[in-house]
């Protein structure tokens, strides 16, 4: 009997990648090794980029960041996010049509439904942009589409993480346009507007982020300690970009749901009730 995922890969050039920091046999490519093999997916390791790298530096606009941005990055989510153009660049290089992504911490909680949801989000194209299989804290639901046996929900604005998650080549293109970072990746996932993209989750969860399992988070270290250095002007100009941020996205959403309803219902009907009566 074929899995969800035979029937998935039946679909053009699914390329899978984790994105990883470390060198050959560490704990974290074991840890990827173990969940992606269980599952029979084959993939291929990413190198991320050193946080010392003076492509950091090129990458990073600090005039951007202090505008349109609540806080400045740390060096370590400037190297995340370069990490995921590298392997956004590689989807273009070889000409795939989707990506399946992962940061290197991922755990997949319920094997089945994740491979369903996959088999799911490639059968109804068109819907999606970006389909997040984790969100660390979950906003307020203003939309629901049922794909399938796969649940996926709108948030007010897309929730953190980019632990796991399947984008289609034209998000891609569109993402590789922008120049100069100046928010962290999953910040450039919830202003989806400026990209034209639609960004979607699985409800629940279908894979959880466990760094802490793995030796811990350095990024969320470096987090905190900017959290100790708050300047006053920048937490309420903050408070002003987060209230147009909501605006922009209910806007958004309501402009695209029309659409992405008529996609859905048009993909769960049965092809014999699609045809005018001449044609069956």
């Amino acid at each position: 009997m074929s899995s969800p995922f035979s029937r998935a890969i039946e679909f053009p050039d699914l390329g899978v990648f984790v994105l990883t920091m470390e060198s050959p046999n560490g704990p974290r490519r074991t840890h990827a090794f173990e969940e992606l093999g269980r599952l029979g997916i084959p993939f291929d390791f990413i190198q991320g980029i050193d946080q010392g790298s003076a492509e950091i530096d090129h990458a990073y606009s600090r005039l951007l960041n202090w505008t349109r941005h609540k806080r400045s990055l740390t060096r370590g989510e400037i190297s995340v996010y370069l990490g995921h153009r590298k392997i956004w660049r590689e989807v273009m290089r070889r000409g795939t049509d989707f990506a399946l992504i992962f940061e290197d911490d991922f755990k997949i909680r319920d094997d089945e439904q994740f491979l369903l949801a996959i088999n799911d989000a490639l059968s109804h194209q068109g819907v999606w942009s970006v389909v997040k299989f984790f969100d660390y804290n979950h906003k307020k639901v203003v939309e629901t589409v049922k794909i399938g046996g796969t649940q996926l929900v709108g948030y007010k604005y897309p929730a953190s993480g980019a632990v796991a998650y399947l984008i289609d080549r034209k998000a891609v293109q569109s993402l590789l346009r922008r120049r100069y970072l100046f928010r962290p990746i999953d910040e450039d996932f919830s202003h989806p507007w400026e990209f034209s993209i639609r960004v979607w989750s699985t409800s629940p969860n279908l894979v959880d982020e466990v760094s802490f399992r793995l030796g811990g988070s350095t990024l969320e270290r470096d987090r905190w300690d900017l959290r100790h250095k708050k300047i006053i002007i920048r937490s309420v100009w903050g408070n002003f970009l987060q209230a147009g941020k909501f605006v922009r996205s209910l806007s958004y959403r309501w402009a695209n749901a029309a659409n992405v309803s008529a996609i859905v219902k048009s993909a769960n009907t049965p092809v014999r009730d699609r045809l005018p009566p001449n044609d069956v």
